[in-house]
């Protein structure tokens, strides 16, 4: 209950400076006041929702590291590359100071090919990149195609250990297989989260105990 309830206080305090989106302001006080998040291996927390053609997904662990090194490999591209490593592509397009748009491609069910494109936002002092859909195309129409899709990472500092959240909202066209494509993206996003959190643990452990490398 510690951890729900740091995530509360902390989120109570960035929200109106933070989510500038009505409705994606009320996707994130839905899941703030819903039942606690299920909980995996190795302190993975979630939560997943959805209705015929959208899907809202929560996930949180904890870690002793750096915040800076936590924020960075959230935003960089070097690290989304390899966060996305069951990608056939991941390109960088453009980037400045502190945003970037990157494009995925991923093959799926062996004829199944979709591309998108996303703009990241970096948010230094409150430790959050923000991301949003660009644009996305599939190379076969029977498949849902990404209508709208917004989230961020947050990193919760002010404890030990610290709380790394990923939060996503996606609607989808309502195609005759969404449902299928639905139950296989819960998963995906649950096995996600363990590669997050493992990547995060090789990368930014040491840097807790030596913030000068």
């Amino acid at each position: 209950m510690l951890l729900i309830r740091k995530i509360t206080k902390y989120h109570q305090k960035l929200l109106v400076s933070n989510l500038t989106l009505v409705g994606f302001s009320v996707l994130v006080l839905s899941w703030q006041n819903s039942t606690i998040p299920a909980k995996e291996e190795n302190d993975i927390h979630y939560r997943f929702s959805q209705t015929d053609s959208s899907y809202t997904f929560y996930g949180s662990f904890e870690i002793n590291a750096d915040p800076k090194c936590l924020l960075e490999i959230t935003f960089k591209y070097e690290h989304i590359a390899a966060l996305a490593s069951d990608a056939r592509e991941v390109t960088l397009i453009e980037q400045g100071r502190n945003w970037n748009q990157i494009r995925y491609t991923y093959r799926k069910y062996v004829i199944f090919e979709n591309s998108t494109a996303w703009h990241r936002k970096l948010d230094e002092e409150n430790l959050r990149v923000d991301f949003s859909l660009l644009w996305s195309e599939n190379n076969q129409s029977i498949m849902p195609r990404i209508i709208s899709s917004s989230g961020y990472y947050q990193i919760i500092p002010g404890g030990d250990p610290i709380i790394v959240e990923y939060f996503q909202y996606c609607r989808l066209t309502e195609e005759p297989i969404t449902q299928f494509y639905l139950d296989r993206v819960k998963k995906e996003a649950i096995d996600f989260m363990h590669h997050f959190a493992a990547y995060a643990l090789e990368h930014c452990k040491s840097s807790s105990s030596n913030p000068g490398t």
